[in-house]
């Protein structure tokens, strides 16, 4: 089967929600795909996808006050936001084992003395951080400081930012994926950590169970991907994606992706089950406004989404990228936006070729995201 890049995407925007958006908040984050990192995005990233009113505040309430989301730490270091009821089968997907490249990849940063045996300091360290929360919660620093306690010297490197020793944050990421730790409020203007056994009900299935999971949420957000592609979105080693990947295998079908090069494309695998989703993806209708680092923008290939070179150039900026304005279902302009007092402007940059944005529903969108930045007015322009 041979699809274009314009089917991929119409793909992806039904499996993220963007083509019909969810019913509610929730809906959209059993997807398994919104972060908040930076902070802000996964408000961001729900109003892009759901429909009707979203009380203002609702994440840190649903966060902290009624638990029925839990954030925490995934392996690419970023802030993953799960329905309370499949973050342990989120977690333990990308539990790693006791192999050294496995656990490489994640907390090789955070240990920067340590060469190889990994298991048996990362042990250490989960345990220590589990102890050190043990029904209580406590601010970064707090957590900190109860883990010089209770750490040696080589698990808790110096760091020049803070002038200080203490863990980083690949062993905060081992305690999440392993139940140990998720954020619990704000000291300040510090992070706060709670148990997450202790936090909400930690069920967590088997790791083959849980990583099966975790392939098959990705490719229904993602399909028609490759393994490199997924074991980069997750963060994972490249052994510890190719076994993953490998469990599900019976499961895949391979497809090739056209990139109208006249090259004969890439091949890349889609679940079976969603063939028929992927021949015929439903039309998507409106505008939407991805910040930087919504789950769309996360996407590996990113020539699925803009297959122009400089268009990509402009949008995956290392630093103060932009945001991208979807519109019926095609890339339109990208966006940033800049408060002053209660006041937040718009300022969109066309991209060449694109059809042009109703400005009714680009401006409905964009007053839904102001009030969820405290702003009472919008403006919106042509940059």
């Amino acid at each position: 089967m041979d699809v274009d890049a314009a089917t991929v995407l119409a793909f992806r925007l039904a499996g993220q929600d963007l083509a019909q958006p969810a019913a509610d908040a929730t809906a959209a984050l059993g997807a398994w795909t919104i972060q908040d990192s930076p902070p802000g995005t996964a408000v961001a990233a729900v109003l892009a996808r759901t429909v009707g009113t979203v009380p203002t505040g609702w994440l840190d309430a649903a966060l902290f006050e009624d638990r029925s989301l839990v954030a925490l730490y995934n392996a690419r270091t970023a802030t993953a936001i799960l329905p309370a009821d499949q973050v342990a089968a989120y977690a333990t997907g990308m539990l790693p084992g006791d192999d050294d490249a496995e656990l490489k990849a994640i907390v090789g940063p955070a240990l920067p003395d340590v060469a190889e045996g990994f298991a048996e300091p990362v042990a250490l360290a989960v345990a220590a951080i589990a102890d050190a929360l043990d029904g209580t919660t406590l601010s970064r620093d707090d957590l900190h400081e109860a883990l010089r306690a209770r750490l040696p010297a080589g698990l808790l490197p110096w760091c020049k930012g803070c002038e200080s020793h203490h863990a980083r944050r690949g062993v905060l990421v081992m305690a999440a994926l392993h139940g140990r730790l998720c954020l619990a409020g704000r000291v300040g203007r510090q992070p706060a950590f709670a148990r997450t056994d202790q936090w909400t009900r930690w069920g967590a299935p088997d790791r083959a169970t849980a990583g099966a999971g975790l392939v098959r949420r990705y490719l229904t957000a993602y399909g028609p991907s490759t393994r490199p592609h997924f074991a980069q979105w997750a963060g994972l080693g490249a052994a510890h994606a190719a076994a993953l990947w490998t469990s599900v295998a019976g499961e895949l079908t391979e497809v090739r992706v056209a990139d109208g090069d006249g090259d004969g494309g890439a091949v890349a695998s889609v679940l079976t089950r969603d063939l028929a989703a992927l021949q015929d993806p439903p039309p998507a209708h409106g505008v939407r406004l991805l910040a930087p680092g919504d789950p769309l923008l996360l996407g590996r290939d990113r020539a699925a989404l803009l297959p122009d070179a400089a268009q990509r150039k402009r949008a995956f900026l290392a630093i103060n990228a932009p945001g991208l304005v979807i519109a019926d279902g095609a890339p339109a302009a990208l966006w940033r936006a800049r408060k002053q007092g209660k006041a937040l402007a718009i300022a969109m940059e066309p991209l060449d070729g694109a059809a042009a944005i109703d400005p009714a529903a680009l401006q409905a969108a964009a007053q839904r995201l102001a009030s969820h930045r405290g702003a009472t007015s919008v403006t919106v322009a042509t940059a």
